[in-house]
């Protein structure tokens, strides 16, 4: 893509995510990401297009307000946005609980230590303990274009058990990404502590960070349709298990048949309602 096609495609309701606060009379208000803004400075244009600090005058498009935050150049700064483009988005068949983007066809894929000022802001805006979350995730470097143009994509890389990778950034569209094969994500460090099940990654990281530290066994099924796979895994720890599935049809349905799997796991999913999941009560407990 080129710059025009990227402020077209992108927006900077797009970029904040869950920093954007809400609808005002002359478009929206969101909080900084560069900066601890407790009282929301900046504003956002009706269509999302352009933005404007209160707090210091500057302004700008999608790809300002990028290389703004992550202190990077045009060229990084467009390397960012570039995974919004649409056409990455092929259609899926859609899973018993909806459907969206699982799988794409890459051209290239590389796997190297976390280590972007972009998924770094990421996290932190998921409010996820960075040192916690080095101990568990890479960074995956990948195109998805036909030919390969010697453009990449930069997203968290979450492996699993069979090699394969959820992937996620803050500007992923359409649903979300893995790298084949699908598979659930076993931790089995913590002795004899408790195992938590968790949907995916970030409710892990969650509970981690919200608990301190790692101070639990857990296993990530990466998508409810792997609730089987993680029958064997479950089956061989003799360790407590608490289900932490998300709030909603998918997570109550997927922890009613955990219950019958195991009569002695215990469902705490309440702790974190009415919130949909582990992250989403993370990021509205720690603003």
């Amino acid at each position: 893509m080129n710059i025009k096609q990227i402020k077209e495609i992108v927006t900077c309701l797009d970029y904040l995510g869950d920093r954007v606060v809400k609808k005002v009379a002359n478009g929206y208000l969101a909080r900084a990401p560069w900066r601890e803004d407790n009282n929301p400075s900046l504003t956002i244009t009706p269509n999302g297009r352009g933005w404007h600090d209160m707090a210091t005058g500057a302004h700008g498009s999608v790809i300002d307000l990028v290389m703004l935050h992550l202190s990077c150049d045009l060229q990084r700064a467009c390397e960012e946005l570039e995974c919004a483009n649409p056409s990455f988005s092929f259609p899926q068949p859609k899973s018993e609980y909806g459907g969206g983007r699982e799988k794409e066809t890459f051209t290239r894929f590389d796997v190297v230590p976390l280590q972007s000022r972009g998924l770094f802001a990421y996290l932190h805006q998921r409010r996820v303990n960075i040192e916690i979350a080095k101990q568990f995730l890479k960074e995956a470097h990948y195109s998805t274009k036909q030919p390969d143009d010697g453009t990449y994509i930069y997203s968290l890389a979450y492996g699993n058990d069979k090699g394969g990778y959820e992937l996620r950034n803050s500007l992923q569209v359409g649903g979300k990404l893995s790298k084949s094969p699908k598979g659930i994500t076993t931790h089995f460090d913590c002795g004899n502590a408790p195992t938590v099940v968790f949907e995916g990654f970030f409710d892990m990281l969650s509970f981690a960070t919200l608990c301190g530290g790692v101070k639990h066994n857990y296993v990530v099924l990466n998508s409810i349709v792997n609730k089987e796979a993680a029958l064997d895994a479950l089956k061989t720890s003799q360790n407590q298990l608490y289900l932490c599935l998300d709030n909603d049809k998918g997570g109550e349905d997927t922890t009613a048949w955990f219950l019958k799997q195991f009569s002695s796991a215990i469902d705490i999913r309440c702790r974190f309602a009415p919130h949909k999941d582990v992250n989403e009560y993370l990021c509205s407990t720690t603003r």
